[in-house]
């Protein structure tokens, strides 16, 4: 039965649904975040300086070394800020979710006194036909 809060919990549910959608998201990628920065920490314990050879080949080591530690604080802070998306997507989700059942809830209350009002007036009807069949019944006898 539509009332006049059917169309807003449309609105509400679709809302709670692009949240989800966007925390999912967000969990993916920090799942994705955490398996690069593995594979660079394990890169970078797998690392060896060389006890030997030429200062160039050192160079390359050493700027080797400086690239994957440049790139595993970019990994790391992109990490922290996905983290603070995902608290806000979970705290947008949590409210979003209680107007919904907010919502949810005044609806099937406007639906509850819908049907109130449409069985009293069902009854009044009754009540009515059988005074008249009443009123038939005795004029015909």
């Amino acid at each position: 039965m539509n009332n006049k809060f059917t169309q807003v919990v449309k609105v509400k549910e679709e809302n709670v649904n692009k949240i989800e959608l966007s925390l999912v998201k967000c969990k993916a990628l920090d799942k994705e975040l955490k398996r690069s920065m593995e594979a660079i920490i394990d890169e970078l314990n797998l690392h060896r300086f060389p006890r030997g050879g030429s200062s160039a080949d050192i160079k390359i080591n050493l700027e080797e070394q400086k690239l994957l530690r440049d790139q595993k604080e970019r990994i790391k802070e992109r990490i922290i800020l996905n983290q603070k998306e995902i608290v806000h997507y979970e705290f947008q989700h949590k409210k979003a979710y209680i107007e919904l059942e907010k919502m949810k809830y005044l609806e099937q209350e406007e639906t509850a006194k819908e049907i109130a009002k449409i069985k009293k007036q069902e009854a009044k009807d009754l009540d009515e036909i059988a005074v008249q069949r009443y009123s038939f019944m005795k004029d015909t006898k």
